[in-house]
């Protein structure tokens, strides 16, 4: 396992750490779904909160509806989403947080710490998210060129972007390092109570994914009446069109009148299209500095 320290944003204090070690599931379903940054975490939040609603619904009869997927599902790893007391424990969620848990029966996470940070609880359940290389870095730079800097944004070039990614400089540290502190050698995850998912599955087969996340959560396989409901809200274009929901609020974000979205095109081979030759030779160079296990290399291309 990694045993590095992780490079982390300013938004995550060493207490919050602690809070996330510490976290004691409060409602019998605990989900964390967890990634390197824009390996599809926030698709797969919404396929956990589609579940668990649908979970609920089969359970009660209550529907619930999504106002903001960071009420459901909030960022582990950001100070503000916990309460701590004078000694700097954790005494639980923010309100929020807590309520929205309540009304689906069900607590849901998303991080990008390494697996040694999580929750010691076995009966919590992880899904680790990965996703190709070249995209990956190609939407972190839209993303954190997008991000306030208070809160860990980049201001730097396109090329300068790449070469620190490649370096592992910025925030949540290398791909490679990431992959391999949840992963084993051979691509499987290294917890017994996590499932890797890959983006690239997610856009091939969408209704797969979806049927294998229920079965890791213990549910019943959806019928097609449920799956044919659930499916439009599960969209990328969906999604773009109900940004208000989506868009994290665990950051503050910088209009550059570029027409920037959190949620872009989740294309596959956008990274490959936008990188240039002088990318190309640095992105590489950052798999003999931090290669990932050799199960993922497919990934690399």
């Amino acid at each position: 396992m990694n045993t590095k320290a992780q490079p982390l944003l300013p938004i995550t204090l060493p207490r919050t750490i602690e809070a996330i070690k510490s976290f004691s599931p409060g409602q019998p379903l605990t989900v964390i779904v967890a990634s390197y940054p824009k390996s599809g975490t926030t698709w797969m939040q919404n396929v956990l909160f589609e579940l668990v609603a649908l979970k609920r619904f089969r359970d009660t009869g209550e529907k619930v509806d999504l106002d903001h997927i960071s009420n459901f599902c909030p960022f582990m790893e950001n100070d503000k989403s916990w309460v701590f007391g004078e000694d700097c424990d954790a005494s639980g969620l923010q309100g929020n947080h807590a309520d929205a848990h309540a009304k689906v029966g069900a607590t849901i996470f998303n991080t990008h710490v390494y697996l040694d940070m999580m929750p010691a609880d076995p009966g919590v359940k992880l899904i680790y998210m990965t996703r190709a290389p070249r995209d990956v870095c190609n939407s972190f730079f839209h993303h954190l060129s997008h991000q306030a800097a208070e809160d860990g944004g980049y201001e730097g070039s396109r090329e300068e972007f790449v070469k620190d990614w490649s370096d592992g400089k910025i925030a949540f540290g290398s791909w490679g390092d990431h992959l391999r502190s949840w992963l084993n050698d051979d691509g499987t995850c290294r917890a017994g109570n996590c499932i890797r998912v890959e983006y690239e599955d997610m856009k091939a087969d969408l209704r797969g994914v979806v049927q294998a996340t229920a079965r890791h959560l213990g549910m019943e396989e959806l019928g097609g009446e449920e799956m044919e409901d659930i499916l439009p809200r599960l969209g990328i274009e969906y999604m773009k069109a109900n940004i208000d929901k989506f868009e994290p609020k665990s950051v503050k974000w910088v209009n550059k009148g570029d027409g920037f979205s959190f949620v872009r095109k989740g294309a596959i081979g956008d990274g490959k299209k936008e990188f240039g030759d002088g990318d190309e030779k640095v992105f590489l160079e950052g798999f003999v500095k931090f290669p990932p296990p050799g199960g993922c290399s497919g990934l690399v291309g």
